[in-house]
C-alpha cells in the first residue's frame, strides 16, 4: 500500500513523498484508527500526518508535526502517479 503525496510549502516550494507501509502502521498506532477506513473517512489531517511522517522517516524534516504543519500550504494526493493499493486482493474464482 502506497500513496504518493505532494506537499506545497507556504514559501511556494513543492516536495513529493510516498507514504508507505511503515507510515500506515505508525498512523494506526498514533491515531488508533484503521487505514482501511480511508475510503470513507479520509481527513486533511490524515493526509498531512502521513506526509509529515513520510518526510520524517526519509529525513526530509526533523520538525515535530505541530511545527511542520505551520510551514505547509497544502497536501494533495499526487496526480501523476498516485498508487493506492487495496489492503486485500481477491482471488479469482472459477
Amino acid at each position: 500500500m502506497k500513496i504518493n503525496l505532494e506537499v506545497t510549502a507556504l514559501d511556494g516550494g513543492v516536495s513529493k513523498c510516498t507514504a508507505q507501509f511503515a507510515d500506515f502502521i505508525a498512523f494506526e498506532g498514533e491515531k488508533n484508527r484503521s487505514v482501511a477506513n480511508f475510503q470513507t473517512e479520509l481527513r486533511l489531517t490524515d493526509l498531512a500526518w502521513l506526509a509529515w511522517h513520510a518526510e520524517k522517516r526519509t529525513k526530509k524534516t526533523a520538525l515535530k508535526f505541530e511545527e511542520w504543519i505551520e510551514t505547509v500550504d497544502s497536501v494533495e494526493v499526487g496526480t501523476d502517479s498516485a498508487v493506492i493499493v487495496p489492503l486485500e486482493n481477491h482471488q479469482p474464482t472459477g
